[in-house]
């Protein structure tokens, strides 16, 4: 077995050998084929995860209570309570309005107003660029609506109010512009204001509160220890984006069917590449068999070359999959300014070993029968002929 690896490996690379550059571009060609599918598969799954880390973070939280009524302080206790499970990080009270914002320039935003007491995460990845978040009777701007909104201004908000005669009627209020902030999402940035709770209930009164919850723990097993303490109007984050989840769950599926479909395409590139090779070593097939060497080790020799080119290609893919993920951090200020989000990308090394067993075992199934196809005819046959079919 040691004397037929070791012939394997110069029929494969050996520099006398003719055919070495057949084999070196199956190795290439498996390599890349390998690297294409690890760094698309990490980018889509650092892309979906991003943007699930910026839901949970800021717009839904992990999970989310409706409450029934308005009071404050009523909300606290209960924050309070829900922060006393194990498997809660933080609760806070949280309240969102809808509003057109004007600036003293006459320009118009259409967003929410949010007031939280915001803890966890969601401070944690608040960033202030100028003044100090969550003054009261103070509303804080994002840094991407500052073309139209600067610090120090008094913003003109327009909501809706409950009214005597009407059901509601609209209702405007000014409040200074107190801190500029951002975050990692854009999309919560360009359509959100910022107040403590109190400003808000200032404004609108009688808008019922809302808990939010941060854990680590799997959100439905959470969601049911909520329900237990009383809350039955909880939600996960999962529930809340049910559309948006929906679709990612499909955009997931529809990733996995094109991969598929690219291992499918190395796979016919190796059984293409694995015959092609034979075929070049036919007259070295039969030499072999002319010196007294069995059908079976002829047979083992070749599908040992197949395997040694196929794991030396699968080997140089992963490196270079390894080498493209460790490199990415140096170049990802260019990737930044080209997609607009900073991915943190991983491999996932069963899923990768799993592709390589994959490619080896395919590699070695397709040189079994490539051979095992050729040493069905004459050796004679295979001196006088370019390819036996």
């Amino acid at each position: 077995m040691r004397l037929l690896l070791r012939l394997a490996t110069r029929y494969a690379f050996s520099r006398q050998n003719r055919h070495r550059g057949t084999s070196v571009r199956i190795s290439l060609g498996l390599a890349l084929c390998l690297f294409a599918i690890v760094a698309v598969l990490s980018f889509m799954q650092a892309l979906q995860r991003n943007q699930f880390e910026d839901i949970r973070t800021f717009e839904s939280f992990d999970l989310q209570i409706n409450l029934e009524s308005n009071d404050y302080i009523a909300a606290n206790e209960a924050a309070f309570l829900i922060e006393g499970l194990d498997s809660v990080q933080h609760a806070f009270v949280y309240v969102d309005i809808p509003v057109i914002a004007q600036g003293t320039d006459g320009s118009t935003i259409a967003g929410r107003l949010r007031g939280i007491d915001g803890e966890g995460r969601f401070l944690s990845n608040l960033n202030s660029y100028r003044g100090f978040l969550f003054q009261e009777g103070q509303i804080a701007v994002s840094y991407s609506n500052t073309r139209s909104i600067d610090m120090g201004e008094t913003l003109t908000l327009t909501f809706l109010k409950k009214g005597k005669q009407a059901t509601v009627v609209p209702s405007r209020k000014e409040l200074e512009v107190g801190a500029i902030y951002y975050t990692t999402s854009y999309d919560f940035d360009h359509s959100t204001f910022l107040c403590d709770v109190e400003t808000l209930l200032a404004l609108q009164g009688d808008v019922p509160l809302k808990i939010g919850v941060f854990t680590h723990q799997d959100v439905k097993e959470v969601k049911a220890e909520i329900m237990q303490l009383g809350f039955t109007n909880t939600s996960t984050w999962m529930e809340i984006n049910a559309s948006l989840y929906g679709a990612m769950e499909l955009e997931q599926k529809m990733m996995a069917l094109m991969l598929f479909l690219m291992v499918l395409v190395i796979l016919v590139h190796i059984r293409n590449s694995s015959r092609r090779l034979l075929l070049a070593k036919q007259t070295e097939i039969a030499m072999l068999r002319t010196i007294g060497l069995t059908k079976a080790k002829v047979q083992a020799l070749f599908v040992l070359q197949a395997v040694v080119v196929a794991v030396i290609g699968s080997f140089v893919g992963i490196v270079l999959s390894y080498a493209g993920i460790a490199m990415y951090p140096t170049l990802s200020s260019y990737v930044y300014q080209s997609m607009g989000v900073h991915l943190e990308l991983e491999i996932r090394s069963v899923e990768l070993l799993v592709l390589f067993i994959v490619i080896v075992a395919f590699s070695l199934l397709a040189s079994f029968h490539g051979t095992h196809k050729i040493l069905k005819a004459d050796i004679m046959e295979m001196f006088t002929h370019d390819e036996v079919n």
